[in-house]
């Protein structure tokens, strides 16, 4: 959970182009600069493409955290 944590938090600096970005499993996109909804969908997009993973449009609308995030990679990896 750690590695994926930390992907994201590099995945999230790239996009967002803000090196200062700190990630947990609780963060929400209220307490990250600049993830709003179109950065949302650009954000899940190039998560896709790092894990090589496909979100269901379901699944993308209902992340809440990080750790929802986290937690779906780690089911779509471990099947």
């Amino acid at each position: 959970m750690e590695k994926i944590i930390a992907d994201l938090e590099l995945l999230f600096q790239d996009t967002l182009e803000d090196s200062t970005i700190k990630l947990k499993r609780e963060t929400t996109a209220n307490e990250v600069k600049d993830w709003d909804s179109v950065n949302h969908l650009l954000l899940l997009h190039t998560i896709e493409q790092h894990f090589k993973i496909k979100f269901s449009l379901d699944e993308m609308i209902h992340f809440r955290n990080v750790g929802d995030i986290c937690d779906s990679i780690l089911l779509k990896k471990s099947n």
